[in-house]
């Protein structure tokens, strides 16, 4: 081959290289968009990223990132005395005065273009923030990145999403994998405990937001989650800080799916700095780490630690293990971040089918040989069981913790309560394991007042109870219960309602055991109750409307809410928002006083909530008592007696707790695309094939008109993995 052949051949490749490099560019352009609007973001986020580190920052203001003061050492006293002089001079400035100004406002106004106003000047003065610098800490990230991003990128690309979303932790955490923010936010991929409850198991022995490898599956999933109901992926990625209940909001609100649209026009309460300013910072990082190597230097990133796994076939001790498979119990626990401290202080065994990994540099052995070494008498059938007190009126964690011998902050941890103040009368909650010897008690005496019989031959639901557990207690069948009560689904309670128990004298009633008893079965995925009274009033396809359940009576929850005298309703109202991040339903009242009827609503709910009668709204909305009400649909309600505010407030508690406790018990695990075709009833396969709660077959399916399913239309259904009765209960 002649020299020019080969000089040709090369040009060709060469030329081959930078087209596709400009198709994948292109390809991310398109589905990572750089609005213009946004590039003085952008900008600001790649100097922070690379010009200052953590002992600096800028002194810039807060809504025109393009106007960057100056750089200030971080050093608080010296970073307030250079805010109030720039904040003095903004002032100046916004007087009108232009002639004989001082360095310090010649400089600040010649950052503002010549057209500037005084009252934006004005406003300026109020928007003077301070941002410390990441420049160390984003080359750190860039380092431990190497541990995780062959692992993270083969994750994205089974999901066939947008390869640059591996770079996310960079902005959450530093890809630190220990990482805890001040929001109780957990983990490499800073999942909030709610959210992360979709989709990973998450309780006082395991939490699977501190394992990088286990979490990477989550956050994807968060995300494509965000990308179906949002349909972009600058909104998706805003959604990750915002929640995709905050985004669907804002696009409500403003009437644009446009990022820049948004981050300019959308005014909500929670939809701050960090909010605006999440998916501009996302593309900056992934500027920054493209020309990390011209900015840095060559890193040398942490190597990607090769594993040995395997699956727990019964519960063993840490220590136990870690002595058979000839490691130290340091080394263990760092392998397996996920366990709890209760596992590693001998509170609680590795649960059994908990996947372990041991680096492979690590061991000595065969795995199944070195698992051999684990005595048979140390293989539990069973959990450590709980110790735990059910909270009674007047309680509050202080006087527990000096009941039980223990601190709050071993109670906080262990029940991972994120405000010690929101506690409720009937909640279950864990003690450690040393309490019964501590206080000289058995552990069936640890509650204070075990509830039983009253003298009428009831008994009041208490949060957490089932019908079966009831029926337990009482020593009663559930189908006795289910006819005393005249109800027609085990799911049909509620806490705070009164139910007759038939059968026995107050004398033989049995107490409550507060220790967890052994459930070794995993129990199948219950019904849930909207969909089982939706499938005998749905027809299959076109039917003119999807109906939800059809009594009036089913009493609400009785809410006690539980939190500091100083909190105001509308402080709540915004906790709850964030609890609810991952739904996108929407839970507010119009000004019009109408709301959009939710599943798993009734007009008992709001009837409760509202102080009323059910029939009172029917009135209200001439509806006549055999209509029932249908998802998705307006309904007005009267605020005469509580505010909008509160009946906000008591739906969004009864929501969250739904969720909450679905979420204890199922994980998402995946997705499964269905065609509809002639004859299928969504009810049936919701219920029946999929055991899907129909208010999270709506969140999957937000542009989908369940009154009117049309054959050829997709529906996803979320793929449930039931979470092992042992890991909710702790037996």
């Amino acid at each position: 081959m002649s020299l020019v052949s080969l000089q040709s051949l090369r040009r060709c490749a060469l030329l081959c290289l930078l087209s596709l490099s400009c198709n994948l560019m292109a390809q991310a352009q398109e589905l990572l968009p750089r609005p213009a609007a946004l590039e003085p973001a952008i900008k600001f986020w790649t100097r922070v990223y690379t010009e200052v580190d953590t002992d600096s920052g800028f002194l810039h203001d807060s809504n025109n990132l393009a106007i960057v003061y100056q750089r200030v050492d971080y050093d608080r006293p010296e970073i307030e005395r250079q805010r109030t002089q720039i904040q003095d001079a903004l002032k100046v400035l916004a007087s009108g005065k232009r002639s004989g100004l001082s360095a310090l406002e010649q400089r600040v106004l010649a950052l503002w273009p010549s057209s500037v106003s005084n009252s934006t000047l004005s406003t300026a003065a109020t928007n003077v923030r301070f941002q410390l610098g990441q420049s160390d800490r984003f080359v750190e990230g860039l380092i431990r990145s190497g541990a995780y991003r062959s692992h993270i990128d083969s994750v994205v690309r089974a999901k066939n999403l947008p390869i640059e979303l591996g770079a996310l932790p960079h902005v959450e955490s530093s890809f630190h994998p220990g990482a805890y923010s001040s929001v109780a936010a957990a983990g490499m991929w800073q999942f909030m405990r709610a959210t992360g409850q979709r989709f990973m198991r998450i309780d006082h022995i395991v939490d699977e937001r501190m394992d990088p490898y286990t979490a990477t599956y989550a956050a994807m999933s968060l995300l494509e989650y965000n990308y179906r109901i949002l349909g972009t992926w600058p909104l998706a990625l805003t959604a990750y800080n915002h929640g995709t209940g905050g985004m669907s909001r804002a696009v409500r609100d403003t009437g644009s799916n446009k990022i820049d649209d948004i981050i300019a026009n959308y005014k909500g309460p929670s939809f701050g700095f960090a909010s605006r300013n999440f998916y501009p910072q996302f593309l900056a990082v992934l500027d920054v780490e493209r020309q990390a190597q011209t900015l840095f230097g060559v890193l040398q990133l942490d190597a990607s630690p090769q594993y040995e796994e395997f699956e727990m076939d019964a519960f063993v001790e840490a220590q136990t293990l870690a002595d058979a498979l000839g490691v130290t119990l340091e080394h263990l626990r760092f392998d397996n971040p996920a366990l709890r401290p209760v596992v590693w202080e001998g509170g609680k065994r590795i649960p059994k089918g908990f996947v372990i990994k041991v680096q492979k540099e690590q061991l000595r052995g065969s795995i199944d040989s070195l698992l051999a070494r684990v005595p048979s008498n140390e293989r539990f059938p069973i959990q450590t069981p709980d110790i735990a007190y059910v909270i009674q009126k007047g309680d509050s964690l202080s006087a527990i913790a000096r009941r039980f011998k223990t601190s709050v902050a071993q109670l906080t941890s262990l029940n991972q309560i994120s405000d010690s103040h929101r506690i409720s009368i009937g909640q279950r909650l864990l003690l450690p394991q040393d309490t019964a010897a501590a206080t000289g008690q058995s552990s069936t005496q640890i509650a204070a007042s075990a509830p039983t019989r009253g003298n009428d031959d009831s008994y009041s639901v208490r949060r957490g109870d089932t019908l079966s557990s009831i029926a337990k207690r009482f020593d009663v069948s559930e189908l006795t219960l289910l006819q005393a009560n005249n109800i027609d689904h085990p799911d049909r309670i509620y806490p705070g309602q009164k139910l007759q128990l038939p059968g026995q004298s107050p004398s033989t009633v049995q107490p409550v055991v507060y220790v967890s008893s052994p459930q070794p079965e995993v129990k199948p995925v219950p019904v849930p109750v909207e969909i089982a009274m939706i499938e005998e009033l749905m027809p299959p396809l076109n039917a003119d409307e999807m109906t939800l359940e059809g009594s009036d009576e089913a009493g609400a929850e009785a809410l006690a809410l539980s939190f500091e005298d100083t909190r105001s309703i509308a402080q709540r109202n915004e906790q709850l928002l964030n609890e609810l991040a991952a739904d996108p339903s929407d839970y507010g009242v119009a000004e019009n006083n109408t709301i959009e009827i939710q599943a798993s609503e009734t007009l008992g709910h709001y009837a409760d909530w509202l102080g009323l009668v059910s029939a009172d709204i029917r009135r209200l909305n001439k509806m006549p008592s055999s209509q029932p009400v249908v998802i998705g649909r307006r309904l007005e309600l009267d605020f005469s007696k509580v505010s909008s505010a509160e009946f906000e407030l008591k739906r969004r508690q009864y929501h969250l707790e739904e969720q909450q406790e679905f979420f204890r018990q199922y994980r998402i695990e995946n997705l499964d695309e269905y065609k509809v075709s002639k004859n299928d009833n969504i009810a049936n396969l919701a219920r029946r094939k999929y055991s899907v709660p129909m208010w999270l077959l709506q969140q999957y399916n937000p542009q989908l008109n369940f009154r009117q399913v049309q054959i050829g239309e997709t529906v996803v259904f979320p793929v449930l993995a039931p979470v092992s009765a042992q890991s909710n209960s702790g037996a």
